[in-house]
């Protein structure tokens, strides 16, 4: 063949140009592949082209930076000090260059300023901060991050985080919806309706409010499939409320739901979810009374899961992982466990948490017959429960002190701790549940013990932690049947 031939031949052989782009945008694909093997063979004229590609495509991308910054530049009559400050913030070295990363640089930044004050400064200055980014470009990215660091916070104080999810919700009304006509967003309200409903659905299973939080991760996760986001949102929807549904005694619902997130958080390799996920498994077995099963579960989590990055996802499985030992009688390993919680739930200020290792420390001197220590430790839990308005953890440490005072044979103490129980009893609604109504009777009928008072304060022990068996009275357990 002739070399003007051969010339011709490998003239017809070169991809199209937009093959060219095609393969500079989206990489390699089975569609593409042997276009890449074409310039990969050293192809001149081919090479010159992918060179003018670039340069195109470059000078595309710094028009639309361009673009972008007189987007986010503040209007001319805007006052003189906010357009500096947007300068120099747009000028920042740290800050990623193109649009997008701005974006969620500057929105992450916002985040931690607002949930700071959340647990600094209180709701009110976070809904101040909120009302301040309103019209900024990065509120979207805001509203996410400010969701997702305020997750691990919810221990300290359910009752505001709910308020504060509400307050995110809220604040993302000045966002479009997705299906809204107009220029793609970044983030939709949708997706920030989705964050802000696990948020709150974690919040309101610390409140032992279950079928509200069902009913907030179902929110999530309808939002998340509007926003059109992928399955491991989804499954963080499934995660939280799996939870939920596990303190809700619904046990199989829970099972699946967990064991389908499970899958997904190992699909993304997502330790930390998987961890959480294990974590949530071995408190569903352990709420079935599988005491040794669930150690496993616990143990797998505490493996995966990091003592700083998970700090407060790791300290809660340590305090479920001593209150199983505590069932299986290995009590030095128990309250060396407890001990290894309360050092994280001190550093990231779980104060439910700090009171439930409280509680189990207590119960460990009352196994161990050390009464008065064990009153001591209940007694003081029972105050610090008071003042942050825990109401059902006050019952269970009243019944627990109820148990010491009558082992030590104060009997007028008991008396009138009774009364306390009766108060309490009637704020969480309890009064009328046929295990107080018996320990009541009991006290009335002047037939009441120590044996009796450690057994209702088992069954509502069990009961704070999901457990739905149907209570069986003592009297009848007292006399064999």
């Amino acid at each position: 063949m002739s070399a003007e031939l051969r010339t011709a031949a490998a003239a017809s052989s070169h991809p199209e140009q937009w093959e060219l782009f095609e393969l500079l945008t989206e990489g390699t694909t089975e569609l593409n592949a042997h276009v890449k093997a074409h310039v990969a063979e050293g192809c001149p004229s081919c090479g010159k082209h992918i060179a003018d590609i670039r340069t195109l495509s470059k000078a595309r991308e710094m028009k639309e930076e361009f673009d972008a910054f007189f987007d986010e530049l503040p209007q001319d009559d805007a006052p003189a000090g906010e357009r500096e400050e947007f300068l120099l913030k747009f000028k920042t070295k740290k800050r990623p260059s193109d649009r997008l990363g701005r974006l969620a640089h500057d929105g992450r930044q916002f985040a931690a300023e607002i949930v700071k004050a959340v647990s600094e400064e209180g709701l009110e200055k976070a809904k101040e901060l909120l009302t301040k980014i309103e019209a900024d470009p990065s509120r979207g990215y805001a509203y996410l991050y400010a969701c997702q660091l305020a997750m691990p916070k919810t221990t300290g104080d359910p009752p505001m985080y709910v308020e504060f999810a509400k307050a995110i919700s809220e604040a993302s009304r000045s966002l479009p919806y997705l299906k809204d006509k107009g220029p793609a967003q970044p983030v939709s309200r949708e997706q920030v309706a989705g964050e802000a409903a696990l948020l709150k659905a974690n919040a309101l299973t610390y409140l032992a409010l279950c079928s509200e939080a069902i009913d907030a991760a179902r929110e999530a996760r309808l939002s998340f499939v509007s926003a059109g986001e992928d399955s491991f949102a989804l499954a963080l929807a499934d995660y939280f409320e799996g939870l939920a549904a596990t303190f809700a005694g619904d046990f199989p619902v829970a099972w699946k739901l967990l064991k389908s997130a499970r899958s997904e958080f190992h699909l993304y390799g997502q330790e930390n979810w998987q961890g959480r996920a294990h974590a949530a498994l071995g408190l569903l077995i352990l709420q079935r009374g599988k005491y040794n099963p669930a150690l496993h579960f616990f143990d797998e989590a505490l493996r995966v899961l990091h003592p700083d990055q998970d700090g407060t996802a790791y300290a809660a499985t340590l305090v479920n992982r001593g209150y199983a030992l505590v069932k299986v009688g290995r009590l030095d390993s128990a309250k060396a466990t407890y001990a290894r919680a309360l050092m994280h739930a001190r550093r990231f200020q779980m104060n439910h948490c700090l009171l439930t290792i409280r509680f189990g420390l207590a119960s460990i001197e009352l196994l161990r017959g050390n009464v008065v220590r064990a009153l001591g430790g209940f007694e003081r839990m029972a105050q610090d429960a008071a003042k942050m308005g825990f109401e059902e953890q006050v019952l269970g440490a009243q019944l627990r002190i109820a148990e010491c005072l009558s082992r030590l044979g104060r009997g007028d103490e008991v008396e009138r701790r009774v009364e306390e129980i009766r108060q309490s009893a009637f704020k969480v609604s309890l009064s009328n549940d046929l295990a107080f109504r018996e320990l009541f009777e009991s006290f009335d009928e002047d037939r009441a013990s120590s044996e009796m008072i450690a057994y209702i304060a088992d069954y509502f022990e069990g009961r704070n932690r999901g457990v739905r068996t149907a209570y069986k009275p003592y009297r009848l357990v007292a006399n064999g049947n």
